[in-house]
């Protein structure tokens, strides 16, 4: 068999390489489980659109792994084995990353309704305030975020590492209340109706504590971290951030019907210094 001049083999090669089609661009995406993080993943995505003509294309990385966990995506986003994350601010995350200040849910996350059994929905009638939450006890995933709520308000509460049995636990009557937000409450009931039908969601309270999730990058990426507050901007400049929340969460916001309920504010141990939460894309004022 006959070889080629080593002369005809370099420029061969440097025809394939210019023939082969270059893959885009890409980010690394931590959290995109689209039942959870679609209203997220399609604000990244209409940002990398709008900020393409000044930054380049780039597209998000298909990913067909389960979900991390927050703390896992921080480590992975330290490590570089990620770009962006979705996370609640901390003293410490601040420090160690870079978040853009500005809360993605617009305050909606910090809005929780009860899951209850029907059997105790007269005894919750009865509650008005953050001291007689108190006499009852909530159940909650230990590894989430928020737990640290209750003990920050004195709330008794049942941490469950394994939350996928929390609604067979309240069902059990192992604890009183089940607290979700409004994007949760009504699709769990949904999910698991024929399991659980004599859950529901308690019609007159909700709680309301601070919990924003922000945009969070490697401290040295910040070219990424300035695209993303430049794409940010604009949305919120022109009204598109408003209608993307609207169209994936105005419908639940109507539905929790909140001008109705008597709100019990919590407090959040969230570090000092954040900027305010703006509701107004989705809430009009009421009064806790």
């Amino acid at each position: 068999m006959r070889r080629l001049h080593p002369a005809l083999l370099f420029l061969f090669s440097a025809w394939l390489l210019c023939a082969a089609p270059l893959s885009a661009a890409q980010l690394r995406l931590c959290q995109q489980a689209p039942e959870k993080y679609a209203y997220r993943v399609e604000l990244t995505e209409l940002i990398l659109q709008r900020t393409a003509a000044r930054y380049g294309e780039l597209s998000i990385a298909p990913s067909t792994q389960a979900d991390p966990t927050q703390e896992r995506c921080l480590v992975m986003l330290r490590d570089g084995l990620v770009d962006m994350a979705f996370v609640p601010p901390t003293a410490q995350r601040l420090h160690d990353f870079a978040m853009i200040p500005v809360d993605l849910h617009a305050g909606m996350l910090g809005y929780r309704l009860l899951l209850i059994h029907k059997d105790d929905a007269a005894r919750f009638a009865q509650v008005n305030n953050l001291e007689q939450l108190r006499q009852l006890t909530g159940g909650f995933g230990n590894q989430w975020g928020d737990f640290s709520v209750f003990a920050s308000n004195q709330l008794p509460v049942v941490g469950i590492a394994n939350t996928n049995t929390l609604l067979a636990m309240l069902n059990k009557h192992r604890f009183d209340y089940f607290h979700r937000g409004l994007h949760e409450a009504w699709t769990d009931l949904q999910t698991h109706a024929k399991e659980f039908p004599d859950l529901m969601v308690e019609p007159h309270l909700a709680l309301v504590y601070d919990l924003p999730v922000y945009f969070t990058f490697n401290q040295a990426n910040q070219q990424l971290r300035h695209r993303f507050e430049d794409g940010l901007a604009q949305l919120q400049a022109d009204g598109s951030m408003q209608a993307l929340f609207l169209r994936h969460y105005g419908k639940i916001a109507e539905q929790a019907q909140l001008q109705t309920r008597t709100l019990i504010p919590l407090n959040y141990p969230n570090p000092p210094g954040l900027p305010a939460i703006d509701t107004g894309i989705w809430l009009q004022p009421i009064q806790p």
